[in-house]
């Protein structure tokens, strides 16, 4: 039977909104300048360059010069994290410099403190609970004098866990440390405050919210009063590129005007219907979930039930391969993930399920399930149909 392709892998890559196609082909075809440009072409890219930096300060509470534009998660997170260590290491030679991370971050994380403690760099990894969760009592008692940064993930993009941001942070404040958070999965899912929440660097990728792949940006804590409009964010940071000036001298490149632009008219859409869209999505992953749990016999929930992002659902089929499960899937026209789409092609475990607890066995046997705006009632129950079909052949020929 032929059916309509579904696609629930809305963690590993969003969409492009229509309306966000739409602003950025203005960018691509008309206003299409060098926003270093001073004629009218220039001017045009520089004022939509200022717009969306004040759109992306806005929805987290921040001021517009506190935003660094680049590429995206990947790169914002090499930026905290080189960025903070090198220009300690700068200002304080004789130091090593400390990094506290927890076992299941993002790789962009995870690899960048591999990198680090490669060179030299003094770094912990912080276990986390059964369910994902990071305890702040582990955190400050991993804290030396010489540590420069905390860095945990506000939402883990496996298995949907939402990390005491606040709580942590906090901590890091009292005992002036820097804090850093990867927000790249739960940028428009979760209200976020860098303020009231203690953050101090804050990573973002607008493919993950509907807009262009290539194009992000990092939140820079800024401690000079409102009334000076000057960045200090190269103060606490190293650049990781030389150049020109842009962004602050942090990150020199011409800017990607049409990809900002996209950026920011994708968080307009966000905020304009958060609630509503969030209220809806958890109806539909918890109709999911509680299906899978009561019809589907051998199976569990891989991370939290409470406290987790309202489009995530990570489960364990026992009994199986869940790569056979998604390729019988993908056959039928659903689309999902056995892990991070970033190291999809790896055929070892998942590191996050492992620090989970799960055995390789439940690893190998766990599917990702990211609901978002286009996933209806309709899909659900079809992917439904679907799982009861092929779970029962697989673990039959099993």
């Amino acid at each position: 039977m032929s059916r309509k392709p579904i696609y629930f892998d809305y963690n590993a890559t969003t969409p492009v909104h229509p309306k966000v196609v739409e602003i950025m082909n203005k960018y691509f075809l008309n206003d299409f300048g060098n926003a270093g440009s001073v004629h009218q072409f220039g001017l045009n890219a520089h004022d939509a360059l200022d717009y969306a930096r004040n759109i992306a300060a806005n929805f987290i509470e921040a001021k517009p010069i506190e935003i660094i534009f680049n590429s995206g998660g990947s790169e914002a997170n090499n930026m905290a994290l080189q960025g903070v260590l090198y220009k300690q290491k700068q200002l304080h030679p004789n130091t090593r410099p400390h990094l506290i991370i927890d076992t299941i971050e993002h790789p962009a994380v995870w690899e960048t403190a591999n990198f680090l403690e490669r060179e030299g760099f003094d770094i912990t990894r912080i276990p986390v609970d059964n369910e994902g969760f990071v305890d702040p009592k582990v955190i400050e008692e991993a804290i030396k004098p010489s540590t420069a940064l905390i860095s945990i993930m506000y939402a883990n993009n496996e298995i949907g866990t939402i990390n005491p941001i606040k709580e942590i942070g906090k901590i890091a404040h009292e005992h002036e440390v820097w804090f850093h958070t990867d927000a790249v999965q739960a940028f428009t899912k979760i209200p976020i405050s860098v303020k009231s929440e203690n953050i101090d660097l804050l990573s973002v990728s607008a493919h993950k919210f509907y807009g262009p792949k290539g194009v992000g940006f990092l939140y820079v804590h800024n401690d000079l009063d409102a009334h000076k409009n000057e960045s200090t964010a190269s103060h606490y940071l190293r650049s990781l590129m030389y150049g020109g000036s842009q962004e602050f001298n942090l990150r020199p490149a011409t800017e990607n005007i049409p990809g900002i632009v996209g950026m920011a008219k994708a968080i307009e859409i966000a905020k304009n219907d958060l609630l509503n869209e969030n209220n809806r999505l958890i109806k539909l992953r918890d109709y999911l979930i509680n299906h899978i749990l009561n019809e589907i016999p051998n199976t569990k929930i891989n991370g939290p039930i409470k406290n987790r992002l309202p489009n995530n659902a990570n489960v364990c089929f026992e009994g199986l391969f869940a790569y056979d499960l998604m390729i019988e899937l993908d056959n039928a026209g659903i689309a999902c993930s056995v892990g991070a789409a970033c190291h999809a092609e790896e055929t070892k475990p998942s590191r996050v399920l492992l620090g989970i607890g799960r055995s390789s066995a439940e690893a190998e046997s766990s599917m990702r399930f990211s609901l978002g705006r286009w996933t209806t009632q309709e899909n659900i129950d079809s992917l439904l149909e679907l799982l009861h079909k092929f779970i029962a052949k697989l673990r039959k020929n099993k």
